[in-house]
């Protein structure tokens, strides 16, 4: 997995073979095989690998406080997080092309969208929010935070456009909270 990871990351999935992974890992092809079918497991394997160590940044990030606090920093810490180039390589530009679109969002829902809908629950329970359905909107913001991700991954200098990019997570997040001296509908 190290090997792998560290190859995946450099060198991207269709410029890394299984050749290089057990060279760089100093294994046997025998010892590969014995625990992945093929080059596309192992990217998966490591694929997950890397969705669950984003998702603990982003919570070890997420400013303590309000749930809504929480929330909002948590949103942009996910895209600080995703300027680092190895991880845009692994998940925001060859994950969905090697995995396929269906295998790509499921796993990145299921490390996303389960704190993207605690916190939105949280953040109304607190009356920082309106009453609604957590799911579609947690699916509504994991999706602007995604394609706003992608889209910095796709430039030739990300960290440049990240203060506009934040700036208008922000005017969007900011939008769904409810105002200082409202009250919530019930």
């Amino acid at each position: 997995m190290d090997a792998a990871r560290t190859l995946f990351r450099a060198e991207g999935y269709a410029a890394t073979s299984v050749d290089d992974i057990t060279r760089h890992a100093a294994l046997t092809k025998g010892a590969f095989y014995h625990h992945f079918t093929d080059k596309k497991a192992i990217f998966h394997a490591v694929f997950e690998e890397a969705e669950r160590k984003l998702m603990a940044d982003i919570l070890a990030a997420a400013k303590p406080g309000d749930p809504w606090t929480m929330l909002r920093s948590g949103c942009l810490a996910f895209l600080d997080l995703t300027l680092e180039p190895g991880l845009q390589r692994l998940v925001l530009r060859e994950g969905p092309s090697v995995l396929g679109w269906d295998v790509w969002r499921s796993v990145c829902t299921t490390y996303s969208l389960g704190v993207i809908s605690g916190g939105i629950r949280a953040a109304i329970k607190a009356g920082l929010m309106p009453p609604r359905a957590p799911e579609p909107l947690a699916a509504a913001i994991y999706g602007a935070l995604t394609e706003a991700a992608r889209y910095l991954a796709q430039l030739d200098d990300p960290a440049a456009a990240l203060p506009g990019v934040r700036a208008e997570i922000e005017l969007m997040l900011q939008a769904l909270r409810t105002q200082p001296g409202t009250v919530p509908a019930a």
